[in-house]
């Protein structure tokens, strides 16, 4: 119980120091204690994801979750007993929405990935104590080496990071090309795989960005600046702005200040999961300018409506489970 005891720690970001050093260090040496910190990681991940959902909602899941993982009897089920409040406590605070969890094997290497799915909004713990939210649509994969000998993340879509500091373990954000390495601090990057453009902006600390193919390519960021990457000509653009424009997503808060609508459209499909269909494509041009937190469809395209001169209609189809679609034309 008192090696369960260690893991959970510093899972949960409780054991720094000489202690953390130890204990990863012997992580290889025993291949059961190994073991025991992956389905710990593990639990830990998919329990720290912010759930709005009812109690007896987390009581099944949690017993789910334990029939697969756990084998062994009393320790482990003590342990699991303590995720499962630690995940409730997180659970009463969050204000996100739900996550799709699962593992993906690549011969005898053992991933994690993290889904969002289109409107949804997730935030996860990782092993080394680092938070992260997903933006609706998108996927981190990381390995069961992560916070031993690598942090290395695989990114497709949007994500804000609240990166714990370690000097001796940058973490390494790789997204269409390009690597964006830290060593702790606050940033976020928007690449999704339809989209040209990389998008990364800095909140605070230093952000390095890196083309592993091109040696010669690296940019040393500075907190309230945005550099738009384009992944075919690999050239940047760079300049000051207000991060929280670009980062208010995670609160659920939209923000946009004279955005053209073909940018918005796409942010609006993937954040409500609805389908947008633009019968004139001259409306793509229009400058859109609002900030969006509680607001209905309603509202908001009535909002669209007025600033952009167009008529709109909801279509909700009877089927609970088929997606809303909006119609967009000029007046």
């Amino acid at each position: 119980m008192e090696k369960t005891n260690e893991i959970l720690n510093i899972v949960t970001g409780n054991l720094k120091g000489h202690s953390r050093k130890q204990l990863f260090s012997s992580l290889d040496n025993e291949p059961g204690k190994k073991e025991e910190f992956n389905k710990i990681k593990n639990a830990w991940a998919l329990f720290s994801a912010t759930k709005p959902m009812p109690e007896y909602q987390v009581e099944n899941l949690y017993l789910n979750f334990k029939k697969q993982l756990v084998k062994r009897k009393a320790p482990a089920i003590n342990m699991f007993s303590i995720l499962r409040y630690a995940a409730i406590l997180v659970i009463a605070v969050a204000v996100s929405s739900l996550f799709f969890y699962s593992h993906s094997y690549q011969k005898d290497k053992n991933y994690t990935s993290v889904i969002a799915d289109n409107g949804q909004i997730s935030k996860i713990i990782l092993p080394d104590s680092s938070v992260v939210w997903l933006n609706s649509g998108t996927k981190i994969t990381y390995n069961n080496g992560y916070a031993i000998g690598n942090r290395k993340i695989n990114l497709n879509g949007q994500a804000f990071f609240k990166v714990t500091k370690n000097k001796e373990l940058p973490l390494h954000v790789f997204c269409k090309g390009l690597e964006v390495k830290v060593m702790g601090t606050k940033f976020d990057v928007c690449a999704y795989p339809e989209d040209k453009n990389i998008s990364v902006v800095l909140e605070s600390g230093k952000v390095e960005l890196l083309n592993p193919e091109i040696k010669s390519f690296n940019y040393q960021m500075s907190p309230g600046e945005r550099v738009v990457y384009n992944t075919s000509s690999k050239n940047l653009v760079n300049k000051k702005v207000k991060p929280e424009y670009f980062t208010s997503w995670k609160e659920g808060i939209l923000i946009f200040r004279d955005d053209r609508m073909d940018q918005v459209i796409i942010k609006l499909k993937r954040r409500f999961n609805i389908d947008i269909e633009v019968a004139d494509r001259e409306i793509y041009k229009s400058l859109f300018t609002a900030t969006i937190k509680d607001e209905t469809l309603e509202e908001i395209f009535k909002s669209i409506s007025f600033a952009c001169s167009v008529r709109y209609k909801i279509i909700r189809d009877e089927n609970l489970n088929a997606r809303t679609k909006v119609i967009l034309e000029r007046m």
